[in-house]
């Protein structure tokens, strides 16, 4: 579960509501955090939009540029580096989901067990 909310809140950083998210849009990709989506787009991009990449995560943070952070960005789209992304915070919601009714499904129903149950939930459809 901590993995689905983490994969969904660095997707977030990137396509989320400011006002809803209330942190920086796109503030990882200028910090060169090593998110799933930068990795995938790092196995799946071609070796000039690789070295692109890797000179951007080189520089210290303060010399790195907003048009090269929107174009890194931009070859997240280009792979479906977000999708991906999505797509595996969801399995891995869906696996503590299972992991969740294995264990407590014997156990009667509390509103504790039904609090558990909602977070896993929300993780699955988070959107901020």
């Amino acid at each position: 579960m901590g993995t689905a909310f983490q994969i969904q809140d660095d997707i977030l950083n990137l396509v989320g509501e400011e006002s809803k998210y209330g942190k920086e849009i796109g503030g990882d990709i200028m910090e060169g955090k090593r998110t799933l989506m930068l990795i995938y787009l790092m196995s799946h991009c071609n070796k000039k939009e690789l070295a692109l990449i890797r000179d951007f995560l080189a520089i210290p943070i303060a010399e790195r540029s907003l048009e090269t952070a929107a174009a890194l960005f931009e070859m997240m789209k280009k792979y479906d580096s977000l999708n991906y992304a999505r797509n595996i915070a969801k399995f891995m919601a869906g696996a503590a989901l299972k992991e969740f009714y294995t264990i407590f499904s014997r156990l009667p129903d509390t509103r504790d067990k039904a609090f558990i149950e909602s977070i896993i939930l929300y993780m699955i459809n988070r959107d901020y």
